[in-house]
């Protein structure tokens, strides 16, 4: 009993940590890994290849969305399922590695990611046998995470290592990794520009917080910038924007807007301090749909707690949805049950939110929810 309570409160005194700072402190960056095929770890049992293959879609087409939850502090990823329309039922539960934090689906909705901060590792999981299929050994602590848009390369990023990890989809092996010389904290990638990677450094004081790798080019253009936690891209795409501090007790309503083709600040606004914008939903992450209205960008806000509906031409926001729980993170759309899912991480709960009222109309509790993507199945 003594050793459980032991293992119990360390675990909680680890999670405590991290979530103090969704950027932490990072060491001396070890040496990229050399690709070998030790590096993949299969578990037991293996699905079949071909036992997943998803149909192709011409747009939004299933009988039910699939919603895979990342659980932290149970080491698993939490599967709900609903039909349009219809509530969301848990309807199962994937052991992955320590403490599974960000999330990632394919763009062909073929395979869902997940990253192990605690284990070093990232979690591959097949959507229609919800079954992790393999088990991929990363650099220290894994945090960011994205697929190309041709859902051929899996990028992971280390908060606690100077490179960024390439996985070839489908093998799942180590590829030469991207070496940027800095440890990272969040990915983004967009359909327009398939070539540029963009990536956050937000743990050390070197400055420059946002960079871009050029893929093709193999070269880094820093963004003159500092203070960022996240950046993403505009619904069109049009533009860049990034939020600041990350921390869970500093927070800023401060956001910035670069021009996505020349990296330079085209504004800095403030959102009120009774904001402290988060993270959006993002393409080649977050799910296999995006909301047709892209006039609009959504915003988890953690001081309010809230999801903020954000007109990014207009730089204001223009509606608001209150009654979730503290430290909202990430998002998820369904189309064809117009509804958007969002973790709050302390409450442990999926709030599923109508796009029309923008109301909170259900809840699901996963224990210390944090990534969160959605497929839809035939």
């Amino acid at each position: 009993m003594g050793s459980r309570l032991a293992r119990s409160l360390a675990l909680l005194a680890t999670l405590s940590l991290l979530l103090s700072a969704c950027a932490i402190d990072a060491t001396e960056p070890s040496p990229a890994p050399s690709t070998s095929a030790s590096d993949v770890v299969a578990p037991s049992p293996t699905s079949p290849a071909d036992a997943s293959a998803i149909p192709a879609q011409t747009g939004p087409m299933y009988s039910k969305l699939r919603v895979f939850v990342a659980s932290e502090n149970a080491g698993q990823v939490w599967v709900l399922e609903g039909a349009p329309k219809d509530k969301f039922t848990l309807v199962g539960k994937i052991p992955v590695g320590r403490l599974p934090h960000q999330m990632a689906v394919s763009p062909n909705g073929r395979w869902v990611a997940v990253n192990n901060r605690l284990s070093d590792q990232t979690s591959i999981i097949d959507p229609i046998t919800m079954t992790e299929v393999v088990r991929v050994k990363v650099g220290k602590e894994p945090h960011g995470i994205t697929f190309s848009p041709d859902s051929q390369i899996l990028y992971v990023a280390h908060e606690r290592d100077s490179y960024i990890a390439r996985i070839e989809v489908g093998t799942w092996k180590l590829l030469s990794p991207l070496l940027v010389g800095v440890p990272q904290h969040v990915l983004t990638i967009g359909s327009k520009r398939p070539n540029l990677l963009l990536f956050t450094v937000t743990n050390i004081n070197e400055g420059d917080d946002l960079r871009a790798y050029d893929l093709e080019k193999n070269t880094i253009a820093k963004f003159k910038v500092q203070d960022v936690h996240d950046a993403y891209y505009t619904p069109d795409q049009s533009e860049i924007w990034s939020s600041s501090s990350g921390f869970i007790d500093k927070p800023s309503d401060r956001m910035v807007i670069y021009d996505p083709d020349t990296f330079a600040v085209k504004e800095e606004i403030h959102l009120g301090a009774n904001h402290y914008p988060f993270h959006t939903t993002k393409e080649n992450q977050d799910g296999m749909y995006a909301m047709p209205d892209k006039s609009i960008m959504l915003l988890s806000d953690h001081k309010g707690p809230s999801l903020l509906w954000v007109d990014y031409k207009d730089r204001k926001i223009v509606a608001e949805t209150k009654g979730i729980g503290n430290q909202p993170f990430h998002t998820t759309y369904d189309p064809l049950g117009e509804r958007i899912l969002l973790t709050t991480n302390v409450d442990g709960m999926v709030n599923v939110i109508d796009v029309n009222t923008k109301q909170v109309v259900q809840k699901i509790p996963v224990p210390l929810c944090h990534g969160i993507v959605s497929v839809g199945i035939p």
